[in-house]
């Protein structure tokens, strides 16, 4: 058989001779998932009972025997008017795919280009090419549209992280390389397939900063924690956020006149109302607090707010986030602009009270409460807080 392109990644493709055999398969999912377990286990000898197990888990059928050789036999039909007749072959009770047609298949070209290129130390014409060949393969996960997660998810996720260990490999020897152009284009592919890897996603704003992209770093920084909190309900890494002060301190490290300086200030007060900044700024708005409350003889009190589904189920996380911006914009208009407000997680605000004691610092977070209450007419989320007092001795 010539001409025989297999594709895996992304999607699932027959090509013989330029036509898509799946096209013609019908609507029956059962050939196509047979189908696509003997080519992704082409190396294996299959029993009738694995491939029975695999197409109908849970299902006591009288005669699975039969079953299964009705399906092979009209799969085989149609194979043949591709001119693919013994592309499943029969040996003493085992199936298998017929190695010897010589198909190309994308998933097994990628998996050996990638364990060739781990052992990469440096960027030759060729070793690229190869880095650019892998990531073009990858066109998305495993079978994306396959309903058999019992045996495709493991190997989903596999293919997967060689994809993003490849693309890592392929940034460190671009940055040794000092190529940071090449690092935000790379990066960028990389996390078009996995928005979330911390890695892919440090790389590129680092990247950015050097390159002098201050402004495309903090735009792909704010990206990326939203992501993580709208879409996964969590925090990004603490290098992530941790990347923030990096981030300020490069934009700043060049030097200004004094002049330049108050004029930057002036013009970056946000006015009224509270202070809101990431969690990295705000551990050090806290140490700054800790060193003047001995000698200015104040007290500082610390809010978690949180926002807790009615229910105590799982949260959908996209609607969540809208009530923490709801949430965030309340904070900001009902406190003073000595208070500092962050986001501690999906779910919860952090609030530094300086100059309250503990009735006062109630009073405020009861207004911020019926201010948000009448902002927000979902029923489905609760707003609660916790208000406790900062000792020096801490």
């Amino acid at each position: 058989m010539a001409n025989l392109e297999i594709f895996m990644l992304g999607k699932f493709m027959v090509v013989a001779e330029g036509q898509d055999v799946i096209q013609y398969l019908g609507s029956s999912k059962k050939k196509i998932e047979l189908l696509a377990y003997l080519i992704l286990n082409k190396d294996k000898n299959i029993t009738a009972f694995d491939l029975y197990e695999m197409l109908w888990p849970n299902d006591e059928n009288s005669n699975p025997e039969s079953s299964l050789k009705t399906l092979i036999s009209r799969l085989r039909s149609n194979l043949a008017a591709f001119d693919m007749r013994n592309a499943i072959v029969t040996k003493r009770g085992f199936y298998s795919w017929n190695d010897d047609l010589g198909a190309k298949i994308d998933v097994f070209t990628f998996e050996s280009l990638c364990m060739e290129l781990q052992m990469a130390t440096a960027l030759t014409n060729d070793i690229e090419e190869k880095f650019q060949k892998a990531m073009q393969l990858y066109q998305g996960d495993l079978l994306p549209n396959s309903s058999l997660d019992s045996w495709v998810v493991p190997k989903s996720m596999y293919y997967h992280n060689v994809y993003l260990e490849i693309v890592q490999k392929y940034v460190q020897l671009l940055v040794n390389d000092n190529r940071h152009s090449d690092v935000v284009n790379v990066c960028r592919k990389g996390l078009d397939i996995d928005a979330f890897d911390s890695s892919l996603n440090l790389s590129l704003m680092s990247s950015l900063l050097k390159m002098g992209k201050g402004k495309e770093a903090l735009a792909q920084y704010n990206c990326t924690t939203g992501l993580h909190y709208t879409y996964l309900g969590m925090n990004p890494s603490d290098e992530i956020l941790d990347f923030y002060k990096n981030l300020i301190r490069i934009e700043h490290a060049s030097g200004s006149d004094i002049d330049v300086i108050r004029k930057e200030l002036w013009e970056e007060d946000d006015g009224e109302g509270a202070f809101i900044c990431e969690y990295a700024i705000f551990k050090d708005i806290y140490k700054l607090n800790m060193r003047n409350l001995k000698r200015l003889g104040t007290s500082m009190f610390i809010a978690l707010i949180s926002i807790d589904a009615m229910d105590k189920k799982a949260p959908d996380f996209i609607m969540l986030d809208k009530i923490m911006t709801i949430l965030g914009d309340t904070l900001r208009d009902n406190l003073r602009r000595g208070d500092t407000v962050s986001r501690y997680s999906p779910y919860q605000f952090a609030v530094l009270l300086p100059t309250v004691n503990h009735t006062n610092g109630q009073s405020v977070l009861e207004r911020v409460k019926r201010e948000f209450y009448k902002k927000c007419s979902t029923s489905q989320f609760v707003l609660n807080y916790k208000l406790k007092p900062i000792n020096m001795e801490e």
